[in-house]
């Protein structure tokens, strides 16, 4: 509107400017008109004047028009410049913003991301989600589960009658009896009968009681994520859910038959998960050709997976000692991500997978306790995890591509390793009896990645971290509880010191480094410069670790030298004192 305004005032004194020069013009033609009639009577100069006149006049118009041209121009490429940003929220697909709405379960959380486009607000006014928690109404006072029921009663009776769907219905309970049974099966139908399309029930009964899921849930073709807790089902119940794509079952009894009967009755599933679920026995899977993600976490009586499909893309499995299990994954030739927790897994069953499957990127084994030699030979490897892997004495990894690398245990089996892709180490070692073998072996490890240069250690112990901007002759690794982090991108380094400062919150945080280094600039910026009341979580409340540090002290240490270079170095140290 400024601009706009600057623009009329401009063009009225042009023209105020120009109708003075044609005032000036004409009188200075007038005179000479005047002295040309006094001297000369035979000439005609009346003419003249009338010729001049019209000739400034449509000189001074054609000025005009191409000044007025010309600042339209530059008023164009102006507006063009200092363009409003585009709206990238609002154009978010429906989907998505639908998944981003579906987390928030905060009235404010809503009010606020509602406030950022009108777009959400009006996919907000047509989002449907019911949410239900027993535990808030505290129902184990006498009155907690009426309260809790007529609560239910009334919020369904107000606002779910006139809708004609729903997106997300939820219901949590900590208990169950005729009563509540009877209201449950009551809410359950109403959400079915508005098409609701994603279901959560939740049953964490003390007793360990289970729910029995009425049977018109298992014919409700909208749903598209069904997701049970603490339930048992019908063993004769028919199941149609032919739109659903999310199915996962924890804590329930499911015998071989029901599952046998999902598996028939959702022909789209595309993730399964069964966590903790008792009386499975076997699991067939062959028919459910969009299916791309399977997790099995601990299921009691589970003794044999047999998967044969080419769309499976990762796969989980959480075992225990005390239950084998067979693992056959014939024809899942495109798995990319594989988590296998299993202390019964032999070294020739695990070679026998990696000969099956060379499109992997992610592998990640925990507590393989029977594991002892691991060959990894891989050109699409890019993460590799070994937790706890207790027994292991020897990996050999051939993977060019491989860019992460986690590992945790007592000691360091990696014999031969290939860094050149590497871009992110961790290492976490526990306690040894002989712990200057660790030390010995940690050495040999390092020196592997001195000859590639540009790598950062992160050295954490005890709540005291060490961060060494160049890979030297570090002496003080010793420790009961030792966790090492290689780290190669700056980038990185800077997202790892503001994570640790907001997760761990040290006593401690040293810098060995350079005076003039760039890295050691950020992190006194970053702490020494801070606000005394920071308004970066002003509208959260999940504050930031600036929120909580109470003081910090810096003490400069002068001296040492990184690997015999000629460099001097020194160590910045922050000590801590949080609220």
């Amino acid at each position: 509107m400024f601009m706009k305004t600057r623009w009329l005032i401009f063009d009225r004194q042009l023209k105020r400017s120009n109708s003075k020069k044609l005032l000036i013009i004409n009188r200075k033609k007038q005179k000479t008109d005047h002295s040309s009639k006094t001297q000369n009577k035979k000439d005609n100069p009346s003419n003249r004047p009338l010729t001049t006149h019209s000739k400034s006049k449509r000189k001074l118009s054609s000025i005009s028009r191409k000044a007025i041209s010309k600042r339209k121009k530059r008023k164009m490429e102006k507006v063009v410049k200092v363009d409003e940003p585009i709206d990238r929220i609002s154009e978010l697909p429906e989907p998505i913003i639908h998944h981003i709405l579906s987390l928030l379960n905060c009235p404010r959380d809503v009010a606020r991301v509602t406030a950022l486009s009108k777009k959400w607000k009006t996919i907000w006014d047509s989002f449907f989600f019911f949410q239900f928690d027993e535990k808030r109404f505290n129902s184990s006072k006498k009155d907690g589960g009426e309260k809790f029921m007529n609560f239910v009663d009334t919020s369904l009776l107000t606002k779910l009658i006139p809708m004609d769907t729903i997106h997300k219905f939820k219901i949590s309970l900590s208990q169950t009896n005729t009563k509540l049974n009877l209201s449950m099966y009551r809410w359950l139908n109403s959400a079915i009968n508005k098409n609701v399309k994603e279901l959560e029930i939740h049953i964490e009964e003390k007793k360990k009681r289970l729910y029995k899921l009425p049977n018109f849930i298992l014919t409700a073709n909208t749903l598209t994520s069904l997701r049970l807790y603490g339930c048992t089902f019908d063993n004769e119940a028919n199941i149609d859910l032919q739109n659903l794509k999310q199915l996962s079952i924890k804590k329930s009894y499911v015998n071989t038959d029901v599952i046998q009967s999902f598996i028939r009755g959702c022909p789209l599933v595309e993730d399964l998960r069964l966590v903790h679920c008792t009386g499975i026995g076997c699991l067939h899977i062959s028919t459910l050709v969009k299916l791309t993600k399977v997790e099995l976490h601990e299921c009691h009586g589970l003794v044999l997976v047999n998967i044969e499909l080419s769309s499976l893309l990762s796969f989980i499995y959480i075992g225990k000692k005390s239950w084998e299990c067979k693992i056959n994954l014939v024809g899942c030739e495109n798995l990319k991500y594989l988590t296998l927790k299993d202390p019964n897994l032999t070294d020739e069953v695990f070679q026998d997978l990696m000969t099956k499957f060379c499109n992997l990127e992610k592998i990640t084994l925990r507590e393989c306790d029977n594991l002892e030699r691991v060959t990894i030979l891989s050109i699409k490897l890019k993460e590799l995890v070994m937790i706890r892997c207790k027994n292991i004495e020897e990996a050999n990894i051939d993977a060019p591509n491989l860019s992460v690398l986690e590992y945790s245990g007592e000691k360091i089996p990696f014999s031969s390793i290939n860094i050149g892709g590497l871009h992110e180490v961790k290492l976490h070692l526990h306690k040894r009896k002989k712990g200057f073998i660790l030390f010995k072996e940690l050495l040999i490890f390092l020196s592997k990645f001195k000859k590639n240069g540009g790598w950062k250690m992160v050295i954490s112990s005890n709540k005291n971290v060490t961060i060494h901007e160049k890979l030297g002759n570090v002496q003080h690794l010793k420790s009961d509880d030792l966790k090492l982090e290689l780290i190669k991108t700056p980038f990185k380094l800077k997202e790892y010191v503001s994570n640790l400062l907001r997760m761990s919150r040290p006593k401690t945080l040293s810098l060995v480094s350079s005076s003039s280094s760039e890295f050691l600039k950020f992190v006194k910026e970053k702490i020494m410069s801070r606000e005394k009341n920071p308004k970066c979580c002003t509208y959260y409340s999940k504050k930031c670790w600036l929120h909580y540090i109470k003081d910090v002290k810096m003490v400069v240490f002068e001296g040492g030298e990184s690997g015999g270079t000629s460099q001097n170095l020194q160590q910045t140290t922050f000590r801590f004192i949080w609220q």
